[in-house]
């Protein structure tokens, strides 16, 4: 697997915050993610855990699920939102 520049990870990044922007307040699944950036399920897991640790989105999903759904934080959505 070919390795992923710093800045590439940031856009990728961006763009799974505009998709969940975008499909707010529903919260999305980190393998439909993955089918509209065209990457990884794994790869996109990862790039969302440190969106997590970034404040930025947060893991709705319930106990006991296979998949995971994720939803950007309420903080972030009104700052995104400042931005458009």
């Amino acid at each position: 697997m070919s390795k992923v520049s710093q800045e590439s990870m940031e856009r990728i990044q961006s763009n799974i915050l505009r998709i969940l922007y975008d499909e707010a307040p529903v919260s999305i699944s980190a393998n439909r993610i993955a089918e509209i950036e065209i990457r990884d399920k794994q790869f996109i897991l990862k790039l969302l855990k440190d969106l997590e640790r970034k404040k930025l989105v947060k893991n709705a999903t319930k106990h006991f699920s296979r998949k995971n759904f994720w939803i950007m934080t309420s903080s972030a959505y009104k700052r995104y939102e400042e931005l458009l």
